[in-house]
């Protein structure tokens, strides 16, 4: 079985990022799956999604996110497989070929193509659960070293596959999405102060992906209704959004 899991902590995103990727998913994996979102507000959250309460162990924001890892977490079996997922990344396309691509743990690329970001993971459950004992055993010296999990999940793990680019895309790296003249914070702020200078035209949607991702800004409701900043508006992400 394909357990579909994603986190909402503190209020920066809504319950309907929960919502919306519910329905993403729902609509491109065709094979069996339970939707899980770990928070510790459910409230508007829609049915068809398993709430599983956040236990108190003194984390924070994306720091849960290592809570996968757990051995047992949610009593699953050594045979059920973890799909997490971002609530700020746009599903395009069928997440079947993702979620089969390899039995062994595969994670999704960051800046470069060989560093992690862990918007999207896949793996079979209780494998990996030294990712996790290995960080409470010392938590309050990672969330100080580390900037995020995924820095963190490569220290420990440098073995993961990471998804090549015909399946998981940046918006900020791989679609054409920002000027090439940004002209650093003086261009920033003279675009805040003069929305002419926004740059034109518009950001193509990709038709090879599964997903593409958002990490940093902007987010993806910053680009769907116009340009944002340095980066170009991208209309399709309005349309994929159910």
């Amino acid at each position: 079985m394909i357990h579909v899991v994603c986190l909402k902590w503190g209020d920066k995103y809504g319950v309907e990022y929960v919502n919306r990727l519910y329905a993403m998913v729902e609509k491109n994996l065709s094979i069996p799956f339970v939707f899980h979102c770990l928070t510790e507000n459910s409230q508007g959250i829609r049915s068809e999604v398993m709430i599983e309460s956040l236990p108190d162990e003194g984390l924070h924001t994306w720091w849960y996110k290592l809570l996968i890892f757990k051995k047992g977490f949610l009593g699953l079996s050594n045979q059920d497989k973890i799909l997490f997922l971002d609530l700020d990344i746009v599903i395009l396309n069928s997440l079947d070929t993702l979620v089969s691509y390899s039995d062994d743990f595969c994670i999704s690329a960051d800046t470069t193509v060989h560093k992690y970001n862990s918007s999207v993971m896949c793996f079979f459950c209780n494998q990996y659960s030294y990712i996790w004992e290995s960080f409470i055993a010392q938590k309050d010296h990672v969330m100080n070293s580390y900037h995020g999990d995924q820095d963190w999940i490569e220290h420990v793990y440098q073995q993961a596959i990471i998804y090549p680019k015909t399946l998981v895309k940046s918006f900020k790296i791989d679609l054409n999405s920002k000027t090439p003249f940004s002209f650093g914070p003086l261009g920033r702020y003279l675009r805040k102060k003069m929305p002419f200078l926004l740059p034109k035209g518009q950001v193509e949607a990709p038709t090879d992906a599964s997903i593409v991702l958002f990490h940093g800004k902007p987010d993806p409701v910053d680009v769907m209704n116009g340009p944002y900043d340095k980066y170009k508006y991208a209309p399709w992400i309005k349309d994929t959004w159910l």
